[in-house]
């Protein structure tokens, strides 16, 4: 069994200057036709953004159209993030291919997929060839964690086989090596795969097929 708390730096913090960002190695998992749900295991914050303008800027290649969810109050402070990050925000928006949108928590879990079916369908017409997902990350603690499951199968649910590629990113830094194992089980019961992040980079798990 691995032991995240001594490898990948799972239970201690990653070295402050450290940038995580997707592969091109794992960079057709997610493209290339494939729509995959994913999850990105995260050990801290800053691990974020540059995880996230990778993804986005991956999607801009492969003829996506982007969406990102903040929670709320926090578009500003997304969008300047992810530019920091090296993603060219401005250039983006300027081709009405990218969008930030707040994520509203009081919204019912089980229609709260319906508009992005409109935004799917429209994006698809317009000539992208699906739509790519991410949001702002979630954890470690267990609540915050539960309190968005709901919103999680709903979204599995609904764009199953359809052309959307979603990164679901998940802090579990301060969780202990049994904590980290746990999650990253539950995780995988509604993920296609899973990202860790790690001081070489991302390292791509697929839950085993029985």
């Amino acid at each position: 069994m691995l032991d995240f708390t001594t490898d990948r730096g799972y239970g201690c913090p990653p070295p402050a200057t450290h940038q995580v960002a997707i592969d091109l190695a794992l960079s057709p998992s997610i493209g290339d036709g494939a729509c995959p749900h994913l999850a990105v295991l995260l050990r801290t914050d800053s691990e974020l953004f540059p995880v996230l303008a990778s993804f986005y800027a991956l999607g801009a290649k492969r003829r996506g159209f982007l969406v990102h969810r903040s929670i709320q109050g926090e578009r500003s402070h997304d969008r300047e993030a992810l530019v920091a990050a090296g993603l060219d925000v401005a250039g983006l928006e300027a081709s009405q291919q990218f969008e930030i949108v707040e994520f509203d928590p009081d919204e019912p879990a089980d229609s709260s997929p319906q508009p992005w079916q409109h935004v799917l369908d429209r994006s698809l017409s317009s000539g992208y060839a699906a739509l790519w997902y991410s949001r702002f990350a979630v954890g470690p603690g267990d609540a915050e964690y539960n309190n968005l499951l709901p919103f999680e199968r709903a979204w599995g649910q609904c764009f199953a086989n359809q052309p959307v590629v979603t990164l679901c990113p998940y802090i579990v830094g301060a969780l202990d090596g049994a904590q980290v194992l746990e999650r990253m089980g539950d995780v995988a019961q509604s993920h296609e795969g899973i990202l860790l992040a790690g001081d070489n980079g991302l390292t791509l798990l697929r839950p085993t097929v029985t």
